[in-house]
């Protein structure tokens, strides 16, 4: 179980560390979103299993909320239209 959760934070970790150093705007949209999706939901995956199992309820609750922030944060950055400007990634047109 602290195995899980080393790996659910060190994703987690890796989101924090792509978005400071600025390394995703300079990849295509889509490589980034899909990278920032898959950190998002694995960590989400990840959290809830050991919130299932009651294995360190307090953080694991943290990192749900914090898998929810990223998945949330994807989706606003790559796929919502924002003061008039086209999203990065239109998914109707």
């Amino acid at each position: 179980m602290k195995g899980l959760l080393g790996i659910c934070i060190s994703m987690q970790m890796t989101f924090v560390l792509l978005f400071i150093t600025g390394i995703t705007p300079n990849l295509n949209s889509f490589v980034g979103a899909t990278i920032y999706l898959i950190i998002g939901f694995a960590s989400l995956v990840i959290s809830l299993y050991l919130a299932g199992k009651k294995f360190l309820l307090g953080i694991s609750f943290i990192a749900f909320i914090f898998s929810l922030l990223i998945i949330c944060f994807t989706i606003f950055i790559y796929f919502l239209p924002e003061a008039g400007m086209p999203p990065e990634i239109p998914l109707f047109e």
